[in-house]
């Protein structure tokens, strides 16, 4: 049985392991609000696995990002004495274990076989590559996604008015100006009638 650890606040067993399965699953949403909630981010289930082992082992990087920064220890063990590095290594979830070196996971730890996370990843796939130049001293880069959606050109201030004309949909009227659809007015009245 592994241990447990709470955090400074009092939360119950229940709801330090919802942080262990939200990060397993890669629920975003879930894991931000229990950790605004100060879930002990190293928090570990029945096995010895933490939140970031199960992210890890999921591939779910931005999860294992936000773990990360809010101080998860990236060099804990579980009861097979693997790592999350390992765990991301064995599943070629490359962006993950991008996030794993940069925030310190030890590249030379050995599991409970006698693997490194290196030896742990398929030979020559992407996640071995990153690992390797990481064990030589070169560190992966990140690309960053922009979670604002991209602004469209019409909708920002002081663009040319000629793309902001010819952009987006039309109205009412047609090319030239003429209204389609039903004429509104009163039948029989014609335009320029002279009045007696």
């Amino acid at each position: 049985m592994g241990t447990f650890a709470l955090s400074g606040v009092f939360l119950s067993w229940e709801t330090e392991q919802r942080l262990i399965s939200a990060a397993g699953k890669g629920d975003i949403s879930t894991v931000r609000k229990l950790l605004r909630k100060r879930v002990n981010v190293n928090v570990r289930d029945g096995l010895d696995n933490s939140a970031l082992m199960m992210a890890s082992k999921g591939g779910h990087a931005e999860v294992v990002r936000i773990l990360c920064e809010a101080g998860a220890q990236t060099n804990m063990v579980n009861g097979t004495l693997a790592t999350a590095l390992h765990h991301a290594a064995c599943g070629t979830h490359t962006e993950a274990a991008k996030h794993l070196v940069l925030a310190g996971a030890p590249l030379d730890a050995r599991n409970g076989s006698g693997a490194t996370p290196v030896e742990m990843a398929p030979f020559n796939s992407e996640t071995w590559e990153v690992l390797n130049a990481a064990r030589n001293g070169v560190m992966p880069e990140i690309e960053v996604v922009s979670e604002v959606p991209e602004v469209p050109v019409y909708a920002i201030a002081g663009a040319s008015a000629e793309k902001r004309k010819n952009s987006g949909k039309k109205g009412k009227k047609g090319k030239k100006g003429e209204k389609k659809g039903k004429k509104s007015g009163k039948k029989g009245k014609k335009k320029g009638k002279k009045k007696k």
